[in-house]
């Protein structure tokens, strides 16, 4: 059973956005970007990354079997925990054992914003209207899974800070009479951030001076380097960082300050992420701190 390729968002500011009625607004979670899908009674569900996750969230799978009518369907979500991102990473284990309680310590929800498929019966080139209206009426909500709810754009400067306000981590505004655009990243879904968060690239990891997996990340942006960022991570996050890194080496493609030739501990091709900061010092972040990995910022991995 293959993974879909998601539909991706633009980056966009909402002071720039003109109200139509065929326009609406959602929340944007902090959590992974998730397909599931369903064909012949078997729930698998994918990553951003093309990664099986089905084995790491039984409680979710248990839930789409009873709430969603149907034995072959595609859903478009995200999965959430509470504390948001960074404790769902604790979810990311093997052990059978420990996933079993770490599903009763640190349940998950799956927020679904779109569905695909449904009766066996392909509707991603339904306008987005339609295939709202069949999630609502195909997908049961409980404490596992929920609809994501939507309003019409009005004032999306109010709107997109309310969310803020309310705990999300921005917004996505969606064209309604658009379809489901596999893979792309389209004009027809822009997605709103923070303003005290930027996009970067992390080309590798600098080495540590103590007992730590590594000392800092480095970043790139534009096409430039960006300097390095070394808070913001949990033990366990380092390590998982490292490993992904070490997977994924290759010889950087820019240039990096000679004096941080001899701390590179790895080089890595280009992974996008997010990071807060206070302020751009000669071109590079002041006190950054780590955020996250932006895998719905990839067109594929």
């Amino acid at each position: 059973m293959n993974m879909i390729e998601p539909m991706l968002a633009t980056l966009t500011d909402p002071s720039s956005l003109d109200p139509t009625d065929s326009w609406i607004i959602e929340p944007k979670y902090d959590g992974e970007r998730i397909i599931a899908m369903n064909y012949g009674g078997k729930i698998v569900l994918w990553t951003r990354r093309n990664i099986q996750a089905t084995h790491k969230f039984p409680e979710i799978v248990e839930a789409l079997n009873k709430n969603i009518h149907d034995d072959n369907w595609i859903v478009d979500g995200e999965m959430t925990v509470k504390g948001g991102f960074r404790q769902l990473l604790n979810r990311n284990v093997e052990d059978r054992f420990k996933i079993s309680l770490l599903s009763k310590k640190i349940p998950a929800t799956y927020n679904i914003f779109d569905i695909v498929c449904y009766n066996k019966q392909d509707i991603s080139k339904k306008n987005l209207y339609e295939r709202k209206s069949v999630l609502l009426h195909s997908v049961d909500e409980d404490e596992r899974i929920k609809i994501v709810q939507f309003d019409v754009l009005k004032d999306p400067e109010k709107q997109f800070n309310q969310y803020i306000t309310d705990g999300y981590e921005g917004a996505v505004i969606k064209n309604l009479d658009s379809n489901y655009e596999f893979g792309q990243r389209s004009k027809n879904w822009l997605k709103v951030k923070k303003g005290d968060t930027v996009d970067v690239h992390i080309i590798g990891a600098t080495k540590s001076a103590s007992s730590i997996p590594f000392g800092a990340l480095m970043m790139e942006k534009d096409g430039k380097y960006f300097g390095k960022v070394g808070t913001g991570f949990s033990d366990k996050e380092r390590e998982e960082i490292l490993r992904m890194l070490m997977e994924n080496q290759q010889p950087l493609t820019i240039d990096i300050p000679a004096d941080l030739e001899s701390e590179v501990l790895v080089t890595s091709k280009p992974f996008p992420a997010e990071i807060k900061m206070q302020e751009m010092i000669k071109r590079s972040p002041r006190a950054p701190v780590w955020v996250r990995f932006r895998w719905d910022d990839v067109s594929s991995k």
